[in-house]
């Protein structure tokens, strides 16, 4: 082979190894941008399952999303990231407010309620933004306009519960005054009316002693009897609204006097079986419990087509358990979850809700053809802390 041909060759092989280390720059290039868009989704995607994850407040929320951050980054091992919303600073251990460092506001409604920020905390080559790369400002845009959305609905959640929790502290209270009510028209109709009726009874009595004809005597007869079965309704309208027993005897005698009045009304044979006596009960608890543990009764006598019930009242880890039993048609929870509350009167989702808020709670067991158990927990130490925290 000549010398021109030698030559040849060899600018040929210069070519084409510099060929292939440009393909292998642009390839390891590639490769490294690559990387970065894998570490900038894998961010989104880890804080995307931290914002959808339940339970957590924001405060958690936040902190676990720092935690994040900067796994995005360029160089992680020297990164930092730091939160600030309204007074309240979220930062990670590496953070350094620094020279290297870039930030965002997060908005809400259109208003600033704090920043993101990441660091560096040592010098790195200069980038499109000081040591960052322009895709890394587009990221911490959208994580800060995803916090800001995160942040404006746990804001809106929490004010949602703090309405729902004033609406369930009305609800106990003008429960807790209509009872007050019923029971000053009860003591009313016993006390005035009772007592008009038996003045009229006595004087009813008077006269026919002194009758002189049988037209009047039996007139005064019919009066007497008239007036006897309206001192009988005045007492069961009395007790019906608010029984005295419940007050006088405690909530247990009140439930042997509701399982006869249950008998009485609808035929349902009520067994009692109270495992714990003389169980404190604040007043509060004694008229919403003996309320919730009538309308189970009722509902049986109304709706279950069970000849009997039995209602249990024992202790249990720490809770005192009433349960109301019967072997009815029973029913179908999961269309029961779908009824519109308020159209049974006090009905179940009133006591449950009431009880919630109470710090109680309900639990109900039924299957159709099978009967139903409604039980209502209530914690020991609740039972007089009700009244201390009004």
């Amino acid at each position: 082979m000549g010398i021109k041909a030698k030559e040849g060759v060899k600018r040929l092989n210069r070519h084409a190894s510099l060929g292939l280390q440009l393909t292998r720059k642009k390839h390891a290039y590639q490769g490294r941008i690559l990387a970065e868009r894998l570490k900038e989704l894998n961010c989104l995607y880890t804080i995307s399952k931290i914002f959808d994850k339940k339970g957590l407040s924001l405060d958690s929320v936040i902190r676990r999303t720092i935690q994040v951050v900067p796994t995005a980054w360029q160089y992680p091992f020297i990164a930092g990231a730091r939160a600030v919303l309204n007074d309240k600073d979220f930062h990670t251990k590496r953070f350094r407010s620094s020279e290297w460092m870039q930030e965002c506001p997060i908005i809400v409604q259109g208003a600033s309620v704090g920043s993101i920020a990441v660091s560096y905390s040592e010098k790195r080559p200069e980038q499109d933004e000081g040591p960052f790369l322009k895709e890394e400002r587009n990221l911490l845009n959208i994580i800060a306009q995803r916090l800001g959305d995160i942040i404006e609905r746990k804001w809106s959640e929490q004010k949602l519960l703090r309405y729902q929790e004033e609406l369930r502290s009305l609800a106990t209270e003008l429960a807790l005054s209509e009872e007050q009510e019923r029971r000053r028209i009860a003591q009313a109709l016993h006390d005035r009316i009772g007592q008009v009726l038996a003045l009229i009874n006595i004087k009813v009595g008077a006269l026919l002693e002194t009758a002189g004809s049988e037209d009047l005597t039996k007139a005064l007869q019919d009066i007497r009897g008239l007036v006897s079965e309206s001192v009988t309704e005045a007492r069961s309208l009395t007790f019906d609204l608010s029984p005295p027993i419940l007050y006088e005897l405690g909530f247990e005698a009140a439930l042997e006097w509701l399982a006869d009045r249950i008998q009485q009304q609808y035929g349902v044979e009520v067994e009692i079986n109270v495992c714990e006596k003389k169980t404190p009960l604040s007043t509060e608890w004694r008229v919403t419990l003996f309320a919730a543990v009538r309308e189970l009764l009722v509902n049986v006598g109304k709706h279950a087509k069970s000849p009997t019930a039995r209602v249990t009242m024992r202790k249990r880890q720490g809770d005192i358990v009433i349960s109301v039993e019967d072997e009815g048609v029973g029913m179908d929870l999961s269309t029961r979850a779908s009824v519109k509350p308020g159209t049974d009167g006090f009905g179940l989702f009133s006591i449950r809700e009431r009880l919630d808020f109470m710090g109680g709670r309900v639990e109900i067991s039924s299957k159709r053809g099978k009967g139903t158990c409604v039980t209502l927990f209530v914690p020991v130490e609740k039972l007089k802390r009700v009244s201390e925290r009004r």
